[in-house]
Order: C-alpha cells, then structure tokens, then sequence
C-alpha cells in the first residue's frame, strides 16, 4: 500500500476512511469499482503472517461457513498487490455498540426498546454460532457492528472471527485470546496477570463476555470496576471478579485498598424498567460466574433470553403514584396473572386495581387472556387508579414559604 488510496481488483479505499484497528489487521470504508456499493474491507498488515498458518486462515473459513442476518457477511476474499490478504465484508452504517455506548445520551445505558434489539440481535448471532460448533472468544461491544434500516431501527451483527474457533458444547481449549474488561477470569488469570494454570476453557467463556458487554449495554458502565479503573489496578480487578458472591452482578471499588460494594441489581440510573430489570437480571447471574461448572450454559442462556423476548410489554401508569411501569407478560397468561404482576410492580393489591385505557373503564375478566388487552406504548399506556390509600414514598411535602413568612423569621 503506498498513498493515500489502495485498491484490489474489485475495491478502493482511502487509507484516511478507517473503521477499526486492531493488532494484526485494519479495517476501512471502501467501495465496489463498478457498482460503488460500500463495503468494509479488513487489511491484514505483516504481523498478522507471522501466526501459524491455520491461525491466518481461521476468520476467513469461520464467515465462509456462517450465514446470519445477524453475522457480518463475506462477501469477498481478495488480495493487494503486495499480496497481503483482504477481507471484504458487509458495511455497517452505524458504527459499533461501543461508538453507540459513547454517545453521551446513552452515558447511563441504551434506551429500553434499543436494548431490547441488542438483546434480541446478539441472542439470535450466538444461537447461530452454537449451532455450527463456534466459540467467538471476544465478544465486547466494539465487535458488534449496527445497521441502521431505513426506517431508523437497528439491526446488530457480530464481527471479527479473528479468534473464533469451532468448539462443541462439551470441548474444551487453552489458547488465550479476548479483550480483557471482558475476559472470562480465568482466561485474565493467565493472559492478563501471566499466572500460569492448567485450565482449559469452554463455550462458557463467551457468556462471561455476553454478560459483561449486556451489563455495560444496560447501564453504561462496566460491572467490575477496581480503584483507578481496570486496566490500572489489573490483580484487583481479578479479585473483584474470582471472589464476587453468588448472585452479585456488579462490584466497585471506591477507594484505594478499600473494600468492594457489591450489587445484586442494575443501578437506578439506567433507562430499563422495572419490568424489564426483574427478568434481565437472573440472566446476568447465571453468565456472571466465574466457575465454570456453576456457570449456566447454553441452553439454559437461550431459554431464559428467548423467554424474555416473547413476553409482550405492557405499557401502564400509576396515577396516584404517578410513575410508570412495563409489564413484560406472556401472551397466552391470563389477565389474573397480570394482576399479580401489577401488584409485584406497583404495590397496589389486585382488590384495589382499577384500569383505564384512553379515558374511558376498561373492564377486565380474570380469565381474559394477556393477547386480548388493548396495545399500549409510552405514550398511550394503561391509566392504574388505586381504590386504597396509597403511601407516598417521594419526599416529604413542603409548603411553599411566602415572603411574609421568610421576613417573619428575622423579627
């Protein structure tokens, strides 16, 4: 390559246009000669040929063999003059999850509908990736890549099968690869803090990372955090992640040496619903955990996931409480179980629920099912009234002092 243009037979790009960096290859804005179609090409540069053979040739054979929406698509495999090898894939108009997470809108956490289409987006990428016997080894939000549609909604892919290898659900390895904020502890034992051990790894490794990177989707911020940062206080950070309690999905030091505050729940702060957050979380439990036999697996990450995806959401507010709520039920529950969840959420007992919808009663039979309940949204959700006497549980009420009032204080 030599100023400020390259090309291979079928594309150009400016050496100026780059997306991505990474230790053995860089990644560019390109496009098609003839049709000027935009694609990314991944130019692999000298260090990257001094890996095993099998190694350089792993990423191009794992997206041969992949063919997901939700996968970054091959379209091609082409060379330099110099005869270094490019890759040339799919390009994703709106940057990555990690450029996404940077905005400073999204400082504590996505919106819930997008978080809901990462969650979706990811899920059904990693289901395609077991069903083919791949391991990727580095998921984080910097490789998954967003699409935006014309209609504005995003569409997710995962990318960089540089570390990817096929690997069933009962195989093991012990290469280390990944990044290391995401890294399953015992590969940080060994590849970050250079402790040697004799594990070997499984599958289990990618839900570690999923786990992190739908923590730092969710809140905006990593869930293990040592004093001075990760990368700072790096034997910290592997304490907070080896000795973290069963159930805990989030640990913090505040202060040099001090202890760590452990956290059982996504913080206030993020922009998930109750609703939402109560379903999230014992996912986040079971991939947050280091010991790979108590770990969850798979399946068991699939069948929470896709339990929380198939819920319908039910937009309600509580006026006397004025707050509002989501309520992710199943379709086919009835409308007692709704209820009930209603009360889990609002505090307000099933006897003292009463429903509004657009002004007007909406009379409701317990044994209606969830399907025939009218569609809500944020803006048009169910109105809750209370028949009891509900506890205020903001801030005390305070009159508001006059001026004779404040003057009287002086006399």
């Amino acid at each position: 390559m030599s100023g400020i243009t390259a090309s291979t037979t079928n594309y150009l790009w400016s050496l100026q246009d780059v997306l991505g960096q990474g230790a053995t290859a860089s990644v560019y804005k390109a496009r098609n000669k003839k049709s000027g179609e935009l694609v990314a090409v991944k130019v692999f540069n000298m260090m990257s040929y001094n890996r095993p053979h099998d190694v350089q040739m792993r990423e191009f054979e794992m997206l041969r063999k992949l063919n997901h929406s939700n996968i970054v698509k091959l379209y091609a495999v082409e060379e330099l003059p110099s005869k270094q090898k490019v890759l040339v894939m799919e390009y994703c108009s709106g940057g990555s999850l990690l450029s996404l997470l940077e905005e400073p809108e999204n400082a504590f956490g996505l919106p819930e509908t997008e978080f809901l289409t990462v969650l979706q987006c990811v899920v059904q990428g990693m289901n395609h990736l077991r069903e083919n016997g791949v391991v990727h080894r580095d998921i984080k939000p910097g490789n998954i890549m967003r699409q935006v549609g014309e209609d504005g909604k995003s569409v997710y892919k995962l990318t960089d099968f540089g570390a990817a290898r096929e690997l069933e659900d009962d195989e093991k390895f012990v290469s280390i690869y990944g990044t290391e904020e995401y890294l399953h502890p015992d590969m940080y034992e060994r590849a970050v803090l250079r402790k040697p051990h004799q594990k070997s790894y499984g599958v289990s490794v990618d839900l570690w990372s999923i786990g992190v990177t739908f923590y730092h989707a969710a809140t905006g911020s990593l869930p293990f955090i040592p004093y001075g940062g990760p990368r700072r206080n790096k034997p910290t950070m592997f304490k907070i992640t080896t000795e973290k309690p069963m159930g805990a999905i989030a640990g913090i030091q505040r202060v040099l040496d001090g202890p760590i505050e452990w956290s059982y729940q996504l913080p206030h702060s993020c922009q998930l619903s109750q609703g939402l957050t109560v379903q999230l979380v014992p996912v986040l439990e079971g991939i947050l955990e280091a010991d790979q036999e108590r770990c969850w697996g798979f399946d068991q990450f699939f069948t929470a996931t896709t339990d929380i995806l198939q819920r319908q959401p039910v937009h309600l507010f509580s006026l006397q409480q004025a707050m509002a709520h989501c309520i992710y039920i199943h379709h086919y529950n009835t409308v007692s179980a709704f209820f009930e969840e209603v009360a889990s959420q609002t505090g307000i007992g099933v006897q003292l629920q009463h429903l509004l919808y657009l002004g007007h009663d909406l009379p409701l039979e317990g044994s209606m099912k969830v399907v025939n309940l009218p569609s809500t949204s944020p803006a048009r959700p169910l109105m809750l009234l209370s028949f009891g006497l509900e506890a205020n549980t903001s801030l005390p009420f305070r009159e508001r002092k006059t001026i004779k009032d404040t003057f009287d204080m002086f006399l």
